[in-house]
């Protein structure tokens, strides 16, 4: 009898473990949050689950999560203080110290932000705080940079060929394509960005929120590839605010980020257009719908997956990340 009951104990702890294993299999679950854009550019609001398609690696996925909650929110800010000279107090402090205000106060209690600068290298003017006053006061720090940075300097050679930009220094009378003054080491900046946001809480909405001209100009450290493949990893979303305007239709670097890592970027090239996209940026990052679904896509190996999401509409479009590294189940 006694060894009877061992073994339907033993048969017990086996099918235990076989469903824990079940369980802990169907819980890889993948979270593609995105946000939806109609043919104005506008946020489309009040879909629902059967609106989306989700497509990884061109396998029809099925949605087994959807939340439309506002979650809080954990934000990198990172301003670009390597622009030229004419550029930077056109910014600071004529536009920006407003626009940071119009920024702040559109952060709820709760959310928590940090700050950084970057022109040559890197440096942290803030850590982590659900203070805005505390970011206010590390941001009018930039103003120093303003004063003493030196003008551009032209681009006689013309290796990169003609750039169809209309930058802020055209506003201010001059038509000449322009080379930054300093180097400038974005890749390394959103790096460091994101590294920081490693330590927030899983459940808030992890952004990079960038200020800048959008040049990797000189060398960085981390590469694109690599910034972005951490950006991915811990499902942290790329902003931007771009200082020069758009060239057809995209803003460089900045733009390669957003598509890669999920989020936007808006023109910031006057008052208004500033404030307006740190208006959109927390909006648009607070308000995403969070689409989940467990891949039926199975592997042996590491494996980087591409996802697609649409709406059941030709006329909208959806930002999102653009994949994530599967591995193998144990």
């Amino acid at each position: 009898m006694s060894r009877q009951i061992s073994i339907t104990v033993l048969m017990l702890i086996a099918s235990g473990s076989y469903v824990r294993s079940q369980i802990r299999t169907r819980v890889d679950l993948v979270v593609v949050p995105v946000s939806v854009k109609d043919a104005k550019g506008k946020l489309v609001t009040g879909l629902t689950k059967d609106d989306f398609i989700v497509r990884e690696d061109g396998k029809v996925q099925t949605i087994t999560n959807f939340d439309t909650d506002p979650q809080p929110l954990s934000v990198a800010i990172v301003v670009d203080d390597g622009m030229n000279g004419d550029l930077l107090r056109y910014l600071y402090p004529k536009l920006l110290p407003s626009a940071f205000e119009a920024l702040l106060a559109g952060f709820a209690p709760g959310d928590r932000m940090a700050a950084f600068r970057y022109d040559h290298e890197v440096a942290k003017l803030s850590d982590f705080t659900d203070d805005p006053a505390a970011i206010g006061k590390s941001l009018a720090t930039l103003e120093k940079f303003a004063e003493t940075r030196p003008n551009e300097t032209a681009d006689m050679l013309g290796e990169k060929g003609p750039r169809i930009l209309r930058s802020v220094i055209n506003l201010l009378g001059s038509t000449l394509p322009k080379e930054r003054p300093t180097k400038g080491v974005l890749n390394d900046a959103i790096y460091q960005a994101a590294t920081a946001l490693q330590s927030e809480p899983t459940e808030r909405r992890k952004i990079v929120l960038v200020i800048s001209d959008g040049q990797v100009a000189g060398p960085n450290a981390h590469t694109f590839d690599s910034t972005t493949e951490l950006l991915l990893k811990d499902r942290i979303q790329f902003y931007g605010v771009s200082t020069k305007f758009a060239t057809f239709g995209s803003y460089g670097t900045l733009t390669a980020y957003a598509r890669a890592a999920g989020g936007d970027v808006y023109p910031g090239t006057s008052t208004k257009s500033i404030e307006s996209a740190f208006s959109n940026i927390t909006e648009q990052a607070r308000y995403e719908y969070v689409l989940g679904y467990v891949s039926n896509n199975e592997t042996q190996l590491a494996v980087f997956r591409n996802i697609k999401v649409r709406t059941r509409s030709a006329n909208q479009t959806v930002l999102h990340r653009k994949g994530y590294v599967q591995y193998p189940q144990p």
